[in-house]
Protein backbone atom coordinates (compact mmCIF):
# COMPACT_ATOMS: atom_id res chain seq x y z
CA UNK A 1 0.00 0.00 0.00
CA UNK A 2 2.47 2.56 0.76
CA UNK A 3 4.87 1.62 -2.50
CA UNK A 4 1.71 2.60 -4.56
CA UNK A 5 0.56 5.80 -2.62
CA UNK A 6 4.35 6.67 -3.03
CA UNK A 7 4.75 5.69 -7.01
CA UNK A 8 0.73 7.66 -7.37
CA UNK A 9 2.83 10.91 -6.00
CA UNK A 10 6.12 10.58 -7.78
CA UNK A 11 3.71 10.01 -10.92
CA UNK A 12 1.88 12.91 -9.97
CA UNK A 13 4.87 15.22 -9.35
CA UNK A 14 6.49 14.42 -12.69
CA UNK A 15 3.11 15.00 -14.77
CA UNK A 16 1.87 18.03 -13.18
CA UNK A 17 5.41 19.98 -12.51
CA UNK A 18 5.26 20.20 -16.64
CA UNK A 19 2.15 21.49 -16.81
CA UNK A 20 2.10 24.49 -14.51
CA UNK A 21 5.79 25.68 -15.24
CA UNK A 22 5.53 28.94 -17.86
CA UNK A 23 6.76 28.35 -20.95
CA UNK A 24 9.35 31.08 -22.06
CA UNK A 25 9.11 31.42 -26.14
CA UNK A 26 11.34 34.60 -26.57
CA UNK A 27 15.62 34.34 -25.94
CA UNK A 28 15.99 37.43 -23.74
CA UNK A 29 20.12 38.10 -23.55
CA UNK A 30 21.41 39.20 -19.89
CA UNK A 31 22.16 42.42 -19.34
CA UNK A 32 25.38 44.10 -18.31
CA UNK A 33 24.75 44.55 -14.55
CA UNK A 34 22.75 41.27 -14.14
CA UNK A 35 25.48 39.47 -12.96
CA UNK A 36 28.69 40.69 -10.71
CA UNK A 37 31.46 41.07 -12.34
CA UNK A 38 33.80 38.15 -10.41
CA UNK A 39 31.07 35.64 -11.67
CA UNK A 40 31.64 36.24 -15.33
CA UNK A 41 35.80 36.34 -14.27
CA UNK A 42 35.05 33.03 -12.56
CA UNK A 43 32.90 31.74 -15.40
CA UNK A 44 35.55 32.50 -18.07
CA UNK A 45 38.14 30.47 -15.68
CA UNK A 46 36.40 27.55 -15.29
CA UNK A 47 35.50 27.18 -18.89
CA UNK A 48 39.23 27.77 -19.51
CA UNK A 49 40.44 25.44 -16.43
CA UNK A 50 37.97 22.18 -18.28
CA UNK A 51 38.65 23.48 -21.50
CA UNK A 52 42.36 23.08 -21.44
CA UNK A 53 41.91 19.51 -19.63
CA UNK A 54 41.73 18.65 -23.08
CA UNK A 55 45.07 19.20 -24.06
CA UNK A 56 46.89 18.88 -20.25
CA UNK A 57 45.75 15.07 -19.51
CA UNK A 58 47.75 13.84 -22.72
CA UNK A 59 50.52 15.75 -21.50
CA UNK A 60 50.41 14.39 -18.51
CA UNK A 61 50.03 10.82 -19.21
CA UNK A 62 52.90 11.36 -21.50
CA UNK A 63 54.86 12.71 -18.79
CA UNK A 64 54.36 9.98 -16.61
CA UNK A 65 55.30 7.13 -18.64
CA UNK A 66 58.46 9.14 -19.55
CA UNK A 67 58.92 9.45 -16.05
CA UNK A 68 58.21 5.70 -15.01
CA UNK A 69 60.30 4.50 -17.74
CA UNK A 70 63.51 6.60 -16.54
CA UNK A 71 62.21 5.26 -12.96
CA UNK A 72 61.46 8.60 -11.38
CA UNK A 73 58.00 7.77 -10.49
CA UNK A 74 56.27 4.30 -10.02
CA UNK A 75 52.72 3.73 -8.80
CA UNK A 76 51.58 0.61 -7.55
CA UNK A 77 48.16 0.28 -8.90
CA UNK A 78 46.69 1.45 -12.39
CA UNK A 79 44.28 3.72 -10.44
CA UNK A 80 47.09 5.08 -8.49
CA UNK A 81 48.84 5.66 -11.30
CA UNK A 82 45.98 7.75 -13.11
CA UNK A 83 45.56 9.66 -10.27
CA UNK A 84 48.77 11.06 -10.70
CA UNK A 85 48.42 11.83 -14.32
CA UNK A 86 44.95 13.89 -13.38
CA UNK A 87 46.87 15.72 -10.45
CA UNK A 88 49.39 16.84 -12.97
CA UNK A 89 46.83 17.76 -15.73
CA UNK A 90 44.87 19.79 -13.16
CA UNK A 91 47.65 21.03 -12.24
CA UNK A 92 48.60 22.09 -15.49
CA UNK A 93 44.90 23.60 -16.16
CA UNK A 94 44.34 25.43 -13.26
CA UNK A 95 48.25 27.25 -14.19
CA UNK A 96 47.04 28.18 -17.73
CA UNK A 97 43.69 29.65 -15.98
CA UNK A 98 45.49 31.73 -13.61
CA UNK A 99 47.81 33.14 -16.15
CA UNK A 100 44.84 33.87 -18.23
CA UNK A 101 43.35 35.73 -14.75
CA UNK A 102 46.71 37.65 -14.45
CA UNK A 103 47.37 38.54 -18.02
CA UNK A 104 43.62 40.08 -17.64
CA UNK A 105 44.28 41.70 -14.51
CA UNK A 106 47.03 43.19 -15.94
CA UNK A 107 45.18 44.95 -19.10
CA UNK A 108 42.90 46.28 -16.97
CA UNK A 109 40.08 43.68 -18.91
Amino acid sequence: MYRRVLAVILILAMVISPLMAEAELTYKPYGEDEFPIWTMKLRRAESIFFGSMVLTFPVAMLAWSIMESNGIVGADTPLEAFGWQLLMAGGLSFTISAADWIIGEVRGE
